[in-house]
């Protein structure tokens, strides 16, 4: 394809699905057609033959090379989004009776409370922290939150989309409990811990691929003992005993995640994912906090998140007025989500900093305007 023939882009600051690098879309182009030159593509390969073995081989070890996973954590690819890993963890990892904390820091850690307790009833979902009393703009810092003895687990959702906070480190749990982290939003984004994590999940259309599919990255002992006996789609040791493949796996998703994992490498990895989001949001921080109000932020300044920077301007027509006109100028996806109103910047790991930039003088130009 020439540089006349590409199609025109536009800057999308969408929460998800999200940015993809133009080289890794114009590669999946070409394996629709024709994927190893076998003459057949990607989505009609069989998920049995020698070329998607290739294929889900190089993602596991690619996803395992970019992430630093140690060699005694599992890979999975799973279909469905985060919110089908909401009821299969729990229906995974806690028995009957037990309990497991759910510190609320937003949306998607409040449906993943409601998703566990019917996916449990025997059990009991524990709130250590109820962030809907704060309007959801922090995450709890030290003496806000009780950790429940002896839990099974804690879930935290380490990075909140729509108010743009983020756990800059890990929640505490009590002694000996482990961590269950959903890192959709920031997955591959900076080094994380795994020593401090018994599993962590994330859905692909925001950092890694497409909708439909998630990974789960777990402990291998996690995986091998589930607390009760599943179905096998519901059960993460059946994934594990069938390497991903226990009926067709979404091998289109699969095959664009391995691409995005090699992508990101060649980047320079998790540790240069974190230094351009960094830079990418502190030019929209920088924006907010030098506009003597004209733009205010959603969450506390010790816990920004620098994928999703969330704002408000004084009155909600002018955030709809602000959002039309970024739309207008070649900005799209920034209008907030439903349940926080005002703006939202999504800026995952594809997303250039050349975007931020653009939005950063839009943002500038626009209080000139209206301020």
């Amino acid at each position: 394809m020439t540089t006349q023939q590409k199609k025109k882009r536009i800057w999308n600051f969408s929460a998800g699905p999200a940015t993809m690098p133009p080289d890794v879309l114009e590669q999946l182009g070409d394996d629709l057609l024709d994927l190893d030159e076998t003459g057949v593509g990607i989505l009609e390969h069989s998920h049995r033959q020698p070329t998607f073995d290739r294929v889900l081989g190089d993602a596991i070890e690619s996803c395992r090379k970019l992430g630093e996973i140690p060699n005694d954590y599992e890979i999975l690819f799973v279909p469905g989004g985060a919110t089908v890993q909401f009821s299969l963890i729990a229906l995974n990892l806690i028995p009957d009776g037990a309990t497991a904390d759910y510190p609320d820091t937003e949306v998607w850690s409040a449906k993943a409370i409601i998703e566990a307790r019917d996916a449990v009833p025997t059990a009991t979902i524990a709130v250590p922290f109820e962030g809907k009393k704060f309007r959801y703009d922090h995450v709890p810092v030290d003496g806000e939150m009780t950790p429940t003895p002896g839990a099974a687990y804690m879930h935290y959702c380490s990075n909140n989309t729509v108010h743009g906070t983020r756990f800059h480190l890990p929640p505490k749990a009590a002694p000996g409990t482990p961590l269950v982290c959903d890192a959709s939003s920031e997955i591959f984004g900076r080094p994380l811990d795994w020593n401090k994590h018994a599993l962590v999940y994330a859905s692909a259309q925001k950092n890694f691929g497409v909708a439909g599919m998630s990974v789960v990255i777990a402990h291998r002992e996690v995986l091998r003992d589930p607390v009760r006996r599943l179905p096998s789609m519901f059960s993460y040791a059946a994934h594990l005993g069938a390497g991903s493949r226990i009926n067709t796996p979404p091998t289109f998703a699969i095959h664009t995640a391995g691409l995005m994992f090699r992508w990101m490498t060649k980047q320079g990895g998790v540790r240069e994912m974190e230094r351009r989001n960094d830079a990418k949001a502190a030019l929209i921080y920088a924006e907010i906090d030098g506009s003597q109000g004209f733009y205010r932020g959603l969450s506390r300044l010790e816990c920004r998140s620098p994928i999703n920077v969330s704002f408000r301007l004084k009155t909600e027509a002018l955030d709809q007025t602000f959002a039309q006109e970024a739309t207008n100028a070649e900005l799209d996806g920034l209008i907030g989500h439903r349940d926080a109103g005002g703006i939202r910047a999504s800026m995952y790991n594809a997303m250039p900093i050349e975007a931020s930039r653009a939005l950063a003088q839009f943002m500038r130009d626009f209080a000139q305007r209206h301020g």
